[in-house]
């Protein structure tokens, strides 16, 4: 789980480790089974809600929770952690598992409980949170809160998770899409307006309004994949190409600018054919590539090649930067971007969804100051 605007001062707070005792922790859930405002208060609550001792662990849930769980049985989050409920991708780095691990220092839903756990007060937050539910990516984002509440003489924690992932990706719609769909909109304008000029020359404007219209296709055509693969809707159109033709159609549509500061490497020997489909993963490449390219110094280079793994068809972007930890550990998040001023965040989202999503591949990453950063998109083999 990813912190995104959580309660100030507790950016760099490790959680305390350690779980209570099956037989306290048997008696702590018995505690809020037998008390009727637990009962009252998770029955109130539409959205997830749980009940977590001091450890952080979860000692009742709300039907809504329950329902939502891959996991079996009436007490099947009873005595863990919400990120180990959820699924997190970050729930079994650390040595005490959910609230351990470097990722953990952002979590707006950890960094909500442990203030309210140290100030006895309410605390609020924003989670981003990354899941792997049944061998499926997915992002996700909730609005925290966490409540002081005592049963018993037992000082615990109500914690609540809303989800708004539904008006995040409207809000990151509006900044991105419908922002390059009105430059694109005005660019067509100000060409159709020099065409109706005297002295204007036709064909040089009709290449101009082309180009212009293939980018505003292709943002629109972007956009629709990223909605049906959200919605498990998108279904990869699998064909035999070669491993290079598939760069070759990537610096065709990169542009001049953006290729003149990429060096493709020679083909590996072997490369050869992969079956895959090639215009989504053209499409991760792409992201992979800008991403790559935006992150270069003045005067900076970043390569791209293709290769073999064990047999697994595999591309690689690299540019010669190191991601902080900060930025590495979110780098995934449909929300997040470094690059803020922009209102962007669904470059590197994009290639994780549609790479193992769709093509049931694997998208990561490497970062170090020794080889640099790399993404690469690794792709089921020929076996």
């Amino acid at each position: 789980m990813i912190l995104e605007g959580g309660p100030s001062g507790q950016g760099g707070v490790f959680a305390p480790p350690g779980r209570a005792t099956p037989a306290k922790l048997k008696v702590q859930a018995n505690l809020c089974l037998d008390d009727a405002t637990v009962h009252a208060v998770l029955e109130a609550v539409d959205s997830y809600a749980v009940i977590l001792n001091s450890q952080r662990q979860i000692l009742a849930a709300n039907p809504v929770l329950l329902d939502a769980l891959t996991l079996e049985g009436p007490a099947r989050c009873q005595g863990l952690r919400i990120g180990e409920t959820l699924e997190c991708v970050h729930a079994c780095e650390g040595p005490d598992g959910c609230g351990s691990s470097r990722a953990c220092r952002r979590c707006g839903a950890l960094l909500s409980i442990l203030a309210t756990q140290a100030t006895g007060q309410v605390s609020e937050g924003e989670c981003l949170i990354s899941l792997q539910r049944e061998g499926r990516w997915e992002a996700r984002e909730f609005g925290v809160r966490s409540s002081p509440l005592v049963v018993a003489g037992h000082a615990l924690t109500l914690l609540t998770l809303r989800d708004i992932s539904a008006q995040k990706r409207r809000e990151t719609l509006e900044r991105i899409f419908i922002h390059d769909l009105m430059n694109s909109l005005q660019g067509l304008k100000g060409w159709a307006e020099i065409l109706q000029g005297a002295g204007a020359d036709a064909a040089s404007v009709a290449g101009h309004v082309l180009d212009m219209a293939g980018h505003l296709t292709a943002e629109v055509d972007a956009q629709r994949r990223l909605l049906q693969a959200e919605c498990g809707e998108l279904v990869p159109d699998l064909q035999s190409v070669a491993g290079e033709a598939v760069l070759d159609e990537l610096e065709r549509t990169l542009g001049a600018s953006l290729v003149s500061r990429l060096v493709r490497m020679p083909p590996a020997p072997g490369a050869g054919f992969l079956r895959t489909d090639p215009a989504i993963l053209g499409r991760v490449l792409s992201n992979m590539a800008v991403n790559a390219v935006e992150a270069l110094p003045p005067g900076g280079l970043a390569r791209i090649w293709f290769e073999r793994r064990s047999g697994r068809p595999r591309y690689v972007v690299e540019n010669p930067g190191c991601m902080a930890p900060e930025v590495a550990d979110r780098v995934f998040q449909r929300s997040f971007s470094t690059k803020a001023n922009r209102g962007r965040g669904l470059g590197t989202y994009g290639m994780k969804l549609l790479g193992e999503t769709v093509l049931g591949g694997q998208v990561g990453f490497t970062t170090n100051w020794t080889e640099g950063t790399r993404f690469f998109i690794e792709l089921p083999g020929d076996d």
